[in-house]
């Protein structure tokens, strides 16, 4: 049972955004899941905490972090970053911008360390779609697949009694249908659905779901832009911008919708379905 200290920690940062109305426009809304997308070494969550405490930041990392992979030293009137630390409360993390080494981190920018170690070229292996694929059915997820209008990539069923179903179209690649998988299982997990919910088989472990009561239009952004994160980790080029600018009129579309919930759930995904173990090897090769 969440104590009073974590019940008050889950709205925080919820309600410092939306306190602020330099987060209640589109443009400010786009720029802050790009930074958010752009990190992959630590999580969504810790990144969106360093963007509340300087959104100028070019690329972020602990001292051992800096030290091991880049040879890179922390000056010493460099500013600290809080985050969160794994096995403790908390721990720090500096800017590039911050860190010396043979080259100046000007030298060491402009030599490629801003491109995407993380890039996969726009494609999904099959055996990653597969293997997603698997893992929901563990979980009681049924997927199938159906010929629908070229204008509907899915959706998911919002009974509340019984397994979820995912319907994907059989139109499009399957970097498109990936998209769309993840685009409804992000229904799923931000509560859009009414499933309380799910259990593996086998080990019958429960993942309880919190559940939420939203307009359409605060969960199809909340969705969407769980699939630009996930998307964007994996290299794949979506037309997120877009379909979120559709759903984004004034500001009071942002109204509802919760970062906190958006990042919860797409760092939930990532690691339910182990897309950071894809990200291992090519992270190797860089």
């Amino acid at each position: 049972m969440q104590n009073k200290n974590q019940i008050i920690d889950k709205f925080t940062i919820d309600d410092l955004l939306h306190r602020s109305w330099i987060y209640k426009n589109s443009e400010a809304f786009f720029k802050f899941f790009n930074f958010i997308g752009s990190f992959h070494h630590y999580s969504r969550y810790n990144t969106m905490l360093v963007y509340l405490q300087n959104e100028a930041v070019t690329f972020f990392g602990g001292k051992s972090f800096w030290k091991k992979r880049f040879e890179r030293g922390v000056k010493k009137d460099a500013r600290p970053y809080v985050i969160l630390a794994p096995m403790g409360p908390v721990m720090l993390v500096y800017d590039v911008m911050d860190t010396e080494g043979e080259e100046t981190a000007e030298e060491f920018l402009r030599k490629g360390f801003g491109r995407n170690p993380f890039d996969v070229k726009g494609e999904l292996p099959k055996e990653m779609f597969d293997r997603a694929m698997e893992i929901a059915n563990s979980f009681g997820i049924k997927i199938t697949f159906q010929d629908t209008s070229i204008l509907k990539g899915g959706h998911i069923t919002t009974i509340i009694k019984g397994n979820p179903e995912i319907v994907i179209s059989t139109n499009g690649t399957i970097e498109v249908k990936f998209a769309t998988f993840i685009h409804e299982l992000a229904h799923l997990f931000l509560g859009h659905t009414g499933h309380p919910k799910l259990t593996k088989e086998n080990d019958k472990k429960e993942i309880k779901i919190f559940q939420r009561k939203l307009s359409r239009s605060a969960e199809e952004l909340e969705a969407e832009t769980v699939s630009f994160l996930l998307s964007k980790k994996l290299g794949l080029e979506t037309n997120a911008a877009e379909y979120i600018a559709a759903y984004i009129r004034n500001e009071s579309d942002l109204i509802e919708f919760s970062y906190e919930s958006v990042i919860k759930a797409a760092d939930r995904i990532d690691q339910l379905f182990k897309l950071s173990d894809f990200n291992f090897n090519i992270q190797k090769q860089y």
